[in-house]
């Protein structure tokens, strides 16, 4: 059985009034974009989605990489930047009836906050969660003064 692919009726069409007009440029550039299907034809994806935090000594930052292999992942430290591509592929042999996930190539460019040490940076990628630890060099990492009293 093939999925039935629903809009939301929020406004029934009037072709006679603006928002009528408006409502089917809407759907007919959504159309146009993902296809009748509701599959997209566009040959990358983005909206990758992380999430990145810190603590005294480390920034870390986690990317979703559902479906894609160790292979197609490259990360790069470079320049206070971080950078992180690859390329999500379609499993071959397949004949959808349906399709509505996104393949093709992705980039993600991260600005970090401070210095990090480029030869202590580890990156895993387990169950589709890509987890990066990024060490801080020592002078971007908090330092405690201590007082003399007079």
């Amino acid at each position: 059985m093939l999925p039935v692919v629903r809009r939301n009726s929020w406004m029934v069409p009037n072709f006679d009034d603006q928002f009528g007009r408006m409502r089917n440029e809407f759907e007919s550039i959504f159309d146009r974009f993902f296809g009748q299907d509701g599959a997209s034809l566009s040959s990358g994806w983005s909206g990758l989605p992380i999430a990145a935090w810190e603590d005294d000594d480390h920034f870390f930052v986690e990317a979703e990489l559902p479906g894609v292999s160790e292979p197609d992942v490259d990360v790069t430290v470079h320049n206070g930047m971080l950078f992180i591509r690859g390329e999500r592929r379609p499993p071959e042999g397949r004949n959808y009836l349906y399709n509505n996930r996104l393949y093709g190539r992705f980039e993600r460019v991260i600005t970090l906050p401070a210095t990090v040490d480029p030869d202590a940076v580890k990156a895993e990628l387990s169950g589709g969660l890509l987890r990066i630890e990024l060490a801080k060099s020592p002078e971007a990492k908090p330092k405690k003064i201590s007082l003399q009293a007079k």
